[in-house]
Parts: C-alpha cells; structure tokens; sequence
C-alpha cells in the first residue's frame, strides 16, 4: 500500500471510529457529552448566526436564527426539538447547532426556538410559544430576506408533535406572514393516546384536552403536504405513530410521503443529519425531495 492510499484509509478508519463513539454516547447516558462533540464539528459549518433574538415576552422565547454564507435561500425551516416537553431532557436550542449546520448547507435558513417546558407549564403554554416563534419568524421574514421563500415546520419526537399541531390545527397560525410549504416530522408521536407515561395527562391536562393533544385528530384535508421520517427500530416512540397519521392523511387525500428506514433508532433519524452520519444523506436527501431541490445539488459534507 503506498503512502497516500495508507493515508486515506487511515483517515476513513479514523472517522467510521469516531462517528460509532459519538453513537455510542448519544444513546448512552452521556448524550450532552455527544451532542458536544457533534456541535463542535458542526461549527466549522458555513453559515452565519443570530442568537438569543426575543420572539416573546418570557425568558425561554429565545431563538437562534441561521442563514447560508454561499448559496441562495430557497426557504426557510423553522426547527423544533424534543425531550419529552422538557420532562426528559434539560436540552436546549445550543444543542442542535448540528441540524442547523445541515440544512443551512443546503440552501435553507433556520429558525431553533427554546420553549416553556413542562413541568413549568402544561401543553398550552408549549404552543402559544412554539406558534409565536413561527409567527416572529414571518414579522421578520424581510430583515432577514426571507419574506419571498416558503415557510416549513420540522420537529424531531415531541418537537415533532408540536410542528404537526401547528400545520394540522387550523386555530394555529391564522397570521403567518410566510406560506406554510410543509411539515417535516422525524420520529414524532402524533396518534398516542392512551398516553404510555403518567407525566402525560397532567402536561396534557385537563382531561377534556386529552383528544385535543392528538395531530391525528386534527387532519381534515386542507393541510399542507407531509414528509414523515420514522425508524423501524424506534423504541422511544412507536413506529405506529407514523403509519396510522400516514393513513389518516391518506384518507384525506393529504400529499404525503413516509419514510420507514429498517435500522434507524428514534435518535437515529436526526443524528443522520450530522457531519460524522451523513454518508447515506438519507433524512437530508428526503428533505431536500421534499422540499423541490435537485436532487444532484445535495451537499454532504463529504
């Protein structure tokens, strides 16, 4: 083996090692330790940031905003993430630089809003901050020269299930400035009551609002189309979830798309997005289908 074919399997070797550790901490209970070392390869990432920027008057409405350095906007997607509500997770939007440097790569502003998070607050209160934050983001849409470009939802587990309210909830975001183009929803549950957790009817309290905090229940047909993202082997959040609102929008003739890959954990679908996972591009080649690029102008990092 000569010298420079030494070095590149060297280099390949290295980083097929790197990316099982930082898997291997991820899904341990060293997930801020993982999350770190992903971020911190996400920061080498080419785009430029706001951070901190108020969309509300509590001290958790706080947002930070992305935009690509060296390619034109082609829309923007505004990013929830989970954590069981906040009952599972102290997690925050810093931990999720890593999706933002994704999707800025590939043409697309980002909005990550933090949230009120239960136990501080119920469900209600979840919302009315996840809709001001989609709302800001269409008020500022011109200051950011955005105002022109589609708006899209994205959430992962219970940031999934808030983006689906928002599209399916027609109460929510009557004024939005921006056309809602779509919900991208990774590993979320959407059709899960009876809850499996106790925590769970008291977030989701009182007991009339128990059938209001299903997506599934809100589908009538005049949402917007749907890119549903689930891993078989999810044992966080029930694949069922996928396929039955799957069906739900099938029944309504609701264009939508589901992606069930055999192997993918419930973290596994959103870590597919980081720079050491993205060989296959899986999630972010089904966003960028999804959203109308060209397929041929997908960017890996790679």
């Amino acid at each position: 083996m000569n010298n420079n074919l030494e070095s590149i399997f060297i280099i390949k070797f290295s980083m097929k090692v790197i990316a099982v550790l930082l898997f291997a901490l991820i899904l341990s209970s060293c997930v801020n330790t993982g999350l770190g070392l992903i971020n911190g390869i996400a920061k080498s990432g080419k785009y430029s940031v706001s951070k901190d920027i108020s969309y509300g008057p509590h001290k958790q409405n706080k947002l930070d905003f992305y935009l690509p350095k060296t390619q034109e906007i082609s829309a923007t997607i505004v990013f929830f993430y989970g954590g069981c509500w906040g009952q599972c997770s102290a997690l925050n939007k810093h931990h999720y630089l890593f999706v933002a440097e994704a999707l800025t790569q590939q043409g697309y502003a980002v909005v990550i809003p933090d949230y009120r998070k239960y136990p501080d607050v119920k469900f209600k209160e979840i919302m009315e901050d996840a809709e001001n934050a989609v709302l800001w983001t269409g008020q500022n849409s011109q200051k950011y020269t955005i105002e022109n470009k589609s708006l899209f939802i994205m959430g992962h587990s219970a940031g999934a299930q808030i983006g689906a309210m928002l599209v399916a909830n027609e109460d929510y975001l009557e004024e939005s400035l921006l056309p809602i183009g779509g919900f991208i929803g990774l590993a979320g549950p959407y059709d899960f009551y009876p809850f499996s957790d106790d925590y769970m009817y008291q977030l989701f309290s009182s007991e009339n609002d128990y059938y209001n905090s299903q997506p599934i229940n809100y589908i009538n047909g005049n949402e917007p189309p749907f890119l549903l993202i689930h891993g078989k082997n999810d044992k966080k959040v029930s694949p069922k979830n996928a396929t039955n609102l799957s069906a739900k929008l099938s029944k309504f003739q609701v264009d939508h798309k589901l992606i069930m890959p055999e192997k993918k954990s419930h973290i596994g679908v959103l870590i597919n997005m980081a720079k050491p996972f993205r060989k296959n591009a899986l999630v972010l080649s089904a966003i960028n289908d999804f959203i109308g690029k060209d397929k041929k102008a997908l960017r890996t990092g790679h």
